[in-house]
């Protein structure tokens, strides 16, 4: 059986290799956190549990910051509002003007239905 593509079928880059590194890190991290709950209350114990805060939140951060990031570059790239739309739309609204036709090389005939 053939793996799945990583973008979909209008462009949109998947998701899929984000989702394997994030989720085991933030499970990883609210673990190391909980861990901490009955140990002593320090200054030490303080801190480490800050910095624990402070790297959930900075990969929830780095999750949907750099999904923002990579629209943005498909937007300016593609100099649409839309670029994962179909077809892509303007930043004013209105679409892309359509792609040229051409023509199939040979004609249709009824036994080409598509199906199996």
């Amino acid at each position: 059986m053939r793996r799945p593509q990583e973008a979909k079928r209008s462009g949109e880059p998947g998701w899929s290799w984000r989702r394997a590194v994030i989720f085991p890190l933030i499970i990883f991290a609210c673990w190391r956190l909980m861990v901490m709950e009955n140990a002593p209350d320090t200054v030490v114990n303080q801190t480490i549990a800050w910095g624990w805060i402070v790297l959930i939140i900075s990969l929830a951060f780095f999750y949907t910051g750099f999904a923002t990031a990579q629209d943005i570059a498909a937007i300016l790239a593609t100099r649409t509002g839309l670029p994962y739309a179909s077809p892509p739309i303007a930043v004013d609204g209105e679409p892309v003007g359509p792609e040229p036709y051409e023509p199939p090389s040979r004609p249709f005939t009824a036994a080409e239905t598509g199906g199996r």
